[in-house]
């Protein structure tokens, strides 16, 4: 392609020469190839800058040196002029491209022409290429610049010398890439001691297979934070196979790790709520397919999570009551009662939610049982009615009993009428017998809180023995371990169920006091072999005021329980194989700090 067919890529020309007839050759050929001539006659004083072609005869040069001082442009072709060989040879050496001796023919000139527009075309592609290069080099910087994170080139080795690294290294470690590239710090030395060994052994292996490695490590930024990181590279490689350096990216994720511990911990902390929780949870799919059930749904469900996992919650619902189904199938929150052999009732709470987990539609179900805070509140409703009780009555006794002193002293001064001595005596010991029945029940009404010290359990059942006589059914190693409990608390209750259970009947020898290690804390039972308690009337002894008893002030049991729940505990009561009940009262450990 001529020159010509493109301005834009048509040469500044310089010829040089007074010689009236090359100049008119020089102007007929290279003005018909496009190119803008220029003419002088003598060679200029200072450098030529902008020209890609200078023609000089070598009449207008003194010597060879001015050639290099004016020609100063390496991309300036020169194309000298001369009729002595050795003359061109200088010139050429001089920082001529070619050369031309006279006399010449068009031919010969056109030729060389030819070779000089091929020599500029071979230049206009490198200065494009590079000029291509230069605006990949500075899109490629920009881009590493702006990035949020590291871009790295370092040696394989344990300190991780670094070739290159981005400007982004300032940000995340505190350090410049100046630091690492040419100063005293080595990249290794701010990985974290507890992870070195992890990343040199991650990139090592993906040496080892050729593939790109990922690792997540910490590292001690200059300000003294340890940040969280996650890299990504890969190793470079040779013609020969031979591994040159490891290139990759850095990123800070930091921020991501953190929120990720903290949902972490708060699925722990939840997960531990649900599991200590007395109430039942189940997670269902949109298939109705159980994903998740606590410790306290393993219970009602009477199975393992292992079994209930994937399995189709109506199904595993079979086996429960149908007044439970039914309140499920409502799909709604609902109050509901079933009845237990006996005659008893166990009220619950069902609540149902519907949530989004993993993107997808799933059912939360929430069984509460409420047999346990119904019965708690109705005792506090007892509890209020007694003490406005024993108020009113502690009014009235305060005056009898004055009264009964004031007609004693003026009887046994005046009258002195033993009729009347009896009917006070009488009066007095009813008063007296109205007040220790009112103390009965308001020690039930107000029972103060526990007091827990730390004792040995053997302790305990030493001071018993001295009330009520009884069989002690425990290992050595539960005597000696330690109890927390308020001694004067279990004391009064153990006593009331030693002697329920003495009054019970059956043989001296059937009442028994069993201690046994449960999970989380201690079992204390105390048995007879009296004739139990008929299963109707079960659900009921524990209630204010029941008694099975003619002269039965209906509230031992009831106090019992009352200081057993006031220690976290629990109390059951149960028929005992081969006859006679078991009371069982289970005292937990102290929590832990």
């Amino acid at each position: 392609m001529s020159v010509a067919s493109d301005p834009g890529l048509a040469p500044r020309t310089l010829v040089l020469t007074a010689d009236d007839a090359l100049r008119a050759a020089f102007a007929k050929l290279l003005q018909a190839r496009g190119y803008r001539l220029e003419f002088a006659a003598t060679l200029p004083s200072t450098p030529c800058c902008g020209l890609r072609l200078a023609v000089v005869d070598d009449r207008c040069l003194v010597d060879e040196r001015a050639l290099r001082a004016v020609f100063t442009d390496p991309d300036t072709l020169i194309l000298a002029v001369t009729a002595d060989e050795g003359r061109a040879a200088a010139l050429l050496a001089g920082g001529a491209m070619d050369f031309l001796l006279r006399p010449f023919s068009p031919a010969g000139l056109s030729a060389r022409l030819e070779a000089v527009e091929r020599t500029l075309a071979l230049l206009g592609r490198r200065h494009a290429a590079e000029a291509e290069a230069r605006e990949s080099h500075r899109t490629l910087a920009t881009l590493i610049s702006n990035l949020p994170g590291i871009v790295f080139r370092c040696l394989n080795d344990r300190e991780w010398p670094l070739e290159f690294m981005s400007a982004g290294c300032l940000e995340i470690t505190g350090y410049s890439a100046e630091s690492f590239v040419s100063g005293p710090i080595s990249y290794a030395s701010i990985i974290h001691p507890d992870d070195r060994e992890a990343v040199w052994d991650a990139v090592q292996q993906g040496v080892a297979e050729r593939r790109p490695y990922r690792t997540t490590y910490r590292v001690r930024t200059a300000r003294g934070e340890d940040r969280w990181l996650w890299e990504q590279g890969q190793g470079v490689y040779d013609p020969a196979g031979g591994l040159i350096a490891i290139e990759g990216f850095i990123n800070d994720i930091t921020a991501l790790r953190r929120a990720q511990l903290e949902i972490e911990e708060r699925e722990v902390l939840l997960e531990t709520l649900l599991a200590v929780t007395t109430s039942a949870y189940v997670l269902c799919d949109e298939l109705g397919q159980i994903v998740y059930v606590n410790l306290a749904a393993q219970t009602w469900l009477k199975a393992p999570d292992v079994r209930l996992i994937g399995a189709v919650f109506a199904e595993v619902l079979a086996d429960q009551p149908s007044e439970l189904r039914e309140a499920i199938a409502r799909g709604r929150d609902a109050l509901f009662t079933v009845e237990r052999p006996g005659s008893e009732f166990e009220a619950y709470h069902l609540v149902q939610r519907g949530v989004q987990m993993g993107g997808r539609p799933h059912t939360a179900y929430t069984v509460k049982q409420l047999t346990h805070e119904l019965a708690r509140q109705e005792v506090e409703v007892w509890k209020k009615v007694l003490r406005l009780i024993a108020h009113e009555i502690g009014n009235t006794l305060a005056p009898i009993t004055s009264l009964l002193h004031s007609a004693r002293l003026i009887n046994a001064a005046e009258a002195r009428d033993a009729r009347l001595d009896r009917i006070i005596d009488t009066i007095e010991e009813r008063a007296k017998h109205l007040g220790e029945f009112l103390r009965g029940y308001t020690q039930f009404a107000r029972l103060p809180q526990p007091r827990i010290e730390a004792l040995k359990w053997r302790s305990l059942f030493d001071r018993l023995i001295d009330f009520v006589r009884f069989e002690l059914i425990a290992s050595p190693t539960d005597l000696n371990a330690m109890a927390h409990i308020d001694r004067s608390q279990i004391e009064q209750a153990l006593i009331n169920l030693l002697k329920n259970a003495v009054e019970a009947g059956g043989t001296d020898s059937g009442v028994a006091v069993r201690l046994a290690r449960a999970e989380g804390g201690y079992d204390v039972q105390v048995l007879d072999r009296g004739p139990g308690i008929p299963p109707a009337l079960m659900s009921k002894v524990l209630l204010p005021f029941y008694s099975t008893k003619r002269t039965g002030s209906g509230l031992g049991l009831a106090l019992c329980r009352e200081i057993v729940e006031a220690h976290g505990g629990s109390l059951r009561i149960e028929a005992r194989e081969g006859g006679g009940t078991i009371v069982t009262c289970w005292l937990p450990d102290p929590p832990t700090a």
